[in-house]
């Protein structure tokens, strides 16, 4: 399993959160990996660059098994 939330953009970031802060899980019922990733870039490659990652990540995972 694999979620992702953030501020994708155009609005709403903050000081703490700024816009491009993307939050990721896995977890394969054993254990859960996190990671905070920030992306440059308007609301569609933010959003575009995050399922990149995403799924990057995923099947790094998935291949560590």
């Amino acid at each position: 399993m694999a979620a992702g939330f953030g501020v994708a953009g155009p609005d709403g970031g903050t000081p703490d959160k700024p816009v491009g802060t993307v939050w990721f899980a896995w977890a394969n019922g054993r254990e859960t990996t996190t990671a905070r990733e920030r992306f440059a870039g308007d609301r569609e490659t933010v959003r575009r660059a995050s399922v990149d990652f995403a799924l990057r990540r995923l099947l790094e995972l998935a291949e560590a098994r």
